[in-house]
Formats: structure tokens, sequence, C-alpha cells
């Protein structure tokens, strides 16, 4: 799939000197494909920077469209993958945007027993 700019969104702003800010990406696409350079096409505008935490949730066909998606059994329609941490590397501008550079990421270990 391609990268979708309304599934990326800031949920804390760390403050301080040199601040910093975690974003959370919705998404079916493949870690590996998420950490491509070049993937997050509106870095700039969505405020990005160096040392931004990236959480991206993984799904099975689609991002959940509705509250009612996220309330059904484990296992069943639109299954929640896993999770991965990112840290924002690094910024190049494309035009009057910037691209994001993500690290390869951290799997977060997600069970279900």
């Amino acid at each position: 799939m391609a990268y979708a700019s309304a599934h990326l969104r800031k949920v804390l702003n760390f403050g301080g000197k040199v601040g910093g800010s975690m974003f959370v990406y919705d998404t079916p696409d493949a870690v590996a494909t998420v950490y491509a350079a070049g993937y997050i096409t509106d870095a700039g505008s969505k405020g990005l920077r160096k040392g931004d935490l990236v959480l991206h949730r993984r799904w099975t066909t689609a991002v959940p469209a509705a509250d009612s998606e996220v309330k059904t059994a484990a296992g069943s329609a639109n299954i929640f993958l896993g999770m991965t941490w990112m840290v924002v590397m690094g910024l190049t501008a494309s035009g009057h945007e910037y691209t994001a550079d993500l690290s390869d990421g951290t799997a977060v270990s997600v069970t279900n027993t």
C-alpha cells in the first residue's frame, strides 16, 4: 500500500529544551515498507523532527475505520498484527516538503496466550 497521511498522528509532546514528539501510524504496510527512505512524504507539515518516536501499528487488511472494528474478538476481522517503535533519524527536503528517514525499528513483542 501507499503512505496514508491521515493515519499518522501526533499523540504526545515531550517538551523541554530539545523537545520531541511521539506519533502513531496505523497501516497494513510491513515495517520494512514504512521505514524505507521517502515513505513519509509530508514529514515537515506533520511536525516530525530528528529523535521523534513513531509507533507503527500493523493491521491485516485496512486501518480500522470505526470504533466498532477495534471492539471485536482477537483473531476476527481486520486482525491487529503487531507494533514496532521507530525513531526519526533525519529529514530530507523534497520540493516544499520533507520526507522522513526512520530507523529500522524495534519490534514490540505482542502475545495472546
